[in-house]
């Protein structure tokens, strides 16, 4: 497989016609292999060595590669040679190792199934050398960079951030399902957007996700906590964003259909809030009638399904909040955000999030007291 892009200066019309190219090759891959394609990047899971314990990948300019754990079973070959151990890889964290042009293997000597997260990607893309870390478990990471991008790669059921501090501006930071190269593309939904430095400081967005990439919006001093969590039960209350996504989330357009690989198949919660306002600003794509997205807010039922955008507005009260999803085909996916507001907010202007494109300033909700749910299902 290989990252179909040519060297250029960093531009989206240059972009949008390599992800043309790619997404043709991904349609004739996609029956032999569970692996996720980017135009200019792949990721690696436990399904795709599952069978020959090992899985090709070819980097037509040199690439970089990371990984989330520490294993001298699993390592990448060339011509039958180690050329790194997972051990020597995770050791470079952040920076990963630079790997020339040509083939490559990944090959598991260990243990059956084991679970890891193998990120490659070319190293003339946007955002080539940002950072990216692996948080283990019970053992956070403290990010504290100047780097506008941040990817965390992790194999624990969902990955939760929480101490958000910077000088954001409006609507940042962003959290995407993607690695760096894809992160902020006009064709990719975050699962979580800050209403405001206060939100952010505030809030532990909890995302279901293999790799993700924080975009703080800035280049500066800026810092965020990253630790392994649970989709049960996200904290919450007024102030804050609570943030639901289905198990392997991206929402990237381009590779509708991909997800990455998770044991879990459904999101359920269940909640009451009081709060100053609650804002609901859906979009939807790609979600079978099988198994639609079941939000309820005080009795008044919305089953999310298809392509579309759906948008709700309740004045302060008591919220009696429930969502329900269980997967029922292998393509779906979605992200959820609520944001609770309180007294202290300020108006923020808004603008249009639509199926196909995405604003640089997304769908942002007044945080003059809302509660918003952004639910991008690609």
């Amino acid at each position: 497989i290989r990252f179909l892009q040519e060297k250029s200066s960093v531009h989206d019309k240059h972009f949008s016609t390599m992800r043309a190219v790619a997404t043709v090759a991904l349609f004739l891959l996609s029956t032999t292999s569970t692996r996720v394609t980017f135009p200019f990047s792949e990721v690696l899971q436990a399904p795709d060595i599952v069978k020959l314990n090992y899985s090709n990948f070819h980097c037509i300019n040199p690439c970089s590669a990371y990984v989330d754990r520490k294993s001298d079973k699993l390592m990448i070959t060339q011509n039958g040679k180690v050329v790194a151990t997972f051990d020597a890889i995770f050791r470079m964290a952040p920076a990963g190792i630079l790997l020339p042009a040509g083939d490559y293997k990944l090959e598991n000597k260990g243990e059956a199934n084991p679970e890891f997260v193998l990120y490659v990607v070319d190293s003339t893309v946007p955002n080539y050398g940002s950072p990216v870390y692996a948080p283990q478990k019970a053992q956070g990471v403290a990010v504290k960079s100047t780097a506008r991008y941040a990817t965390v790669l992790s194999s624990f059921e969902a990955v939760w951030f929480s101490s958000f501090t910077g000088s954001f501006p409006d609507g940042y930071p962003r959290i995407y399902g993607t690695g760096f190269d894809e992160a902020g593309g006009a064709s990719c939904y975050p699962a979580y957007q800050a209403r405001s430095p206060s939100n952010a400081a505030k809030s532990w967005p909890t995302i279901a996700s293999a790799v993700l990439t924080v975009d703080f919006g800035f280049v500066g001093d800026h810092n965020v906590s990253i630790n392994d969590g649970t989709i049960n039960n996200p904290p919450k209350s007024a102030g804050m964003s609570t943030v639901y996504t289905s198990p392997g989330y991206i929402g990237c357009s381009f590779t509708a259909g991909q997800n990455y690989y998770s044991k879990l198949t459904q999101v359920q919660d269940k909640f009451t809030l009081t709060a100053e306002s609650l804002d609901v600003d859906a979009w939807c794509n790609g979600i079978s009638a099988a198994e639609p997205v079941q939000l309820t807010i005080n009795n008044n039922k919305v089953d999310l399904v298809g392509s579309k955008t759906h948008s709700e507005h309740y004045e302060r009260g008591n919220f009696d909040v429930s969502l329900s999803w269980v997967r029922q085909t292998p393509e779906s996916s979605f992200a959820i955000q609520l944001d609770f507001g309180s007294t202290n907010d300020k108006p923020l202007t808004t603008t249009t999030l639509t199926p196909s494109t995405i604003s640089s300033g997304r769908s942002l909700s007044l945080f003059s007291a809302l509660a918003m749910v952004i639910l991008a299902c690609v």
